[in-house]
Order: structure tokens, then sequence, then C-alpha cells
């Protein structure tokens, strides 16, 4: 539960430093691009080392990463930006979410790789 309390408060932190004053979501675009990294490095790391309990890795990807992201958060604004009939932005958002998304997440796992090679290579 202390790993959700950290990612909720981080997330709501995130928010109050980045008002959408553009009308373009960048806090919760960083958040969930930040989450999909961070949770990709998790769970690669995990399956490349065992030197961490299974509960520190659920703590930290379900409780963590997944109180500091939001899709509803994400659904909801893309929803509102259509409604305003911004599509520009709303496709932009959708864009950078989903493919930010993906990269953010292959960056995790190349970096789990080359941390845990790098650190087998030192031992």
């Amino acid at each position: 539960m202390i790993f959700a309390f950290i990612g909720g408060s981080s997330r709501y932190l995130v928010g109050q430093a980045m008002p959408a004053t553009t009308g373009f979501p960048w806090a919760t675009l960083l958040i969930n691009l930040v989450g999909c990294g961070v949770l990709a490095w998790l769970s690669h790391a995990k399956r490349l080392t065992a030197h961490w309990p299974e509960a520190v890795t659920i703590g930290l990807g379900v409780g963590g990463v997944g109180a500091f992201t939001t899709f509803s958060t994400f659904s909801v604004e893309t929803v509102r930006l259509l409604n305003g009939q911004h599509w520009g932005i709303a496709a932009a958002y959708l864009s950078a979410t989903l493919l930010g998304g993906l990269l953010c997440s292959w960056l995790g796992v190349w970096t789990a790789r080359r941390w845990w090679t790098f650190r087998v290579e030192e031992e």
C-alpha cells in the first residue's frame, strides 16, 4: 500500500506542477510515458534477475506504477478534447500517448538489458 500512496501522491504533485493551461494535457502524458518506461524496466529486470522478492515487483508495479499512471484520465481528457472539437490536439495527444508509450516501454526493456548485462559483467 505504501507504493500506491507514493505513486498516487506523485501523480497528484506532477498534475499540480503542470496545469493544462494550453489545453494540452502535458502532465498526464508525462505521467503515462514515465510509467510505461518504469513498468517495462521493472518487469524486464525482474525476468533477468531474481535478486528481489516477487512482492516487491508487484508492489512497485501494480501499486506504485499503477497508482502513478492513469489510463482513465487519458481517456476522459481525450473525450473532452474531442467534444470541444480540438481535433488536432486530440490527435496529437492520442498519437503521443500511444507511440510514446511504446517507445518508452522499449527504452525501459533496453535499459534493463543494458543495466543487468553491465552488472553481470562487472561481477
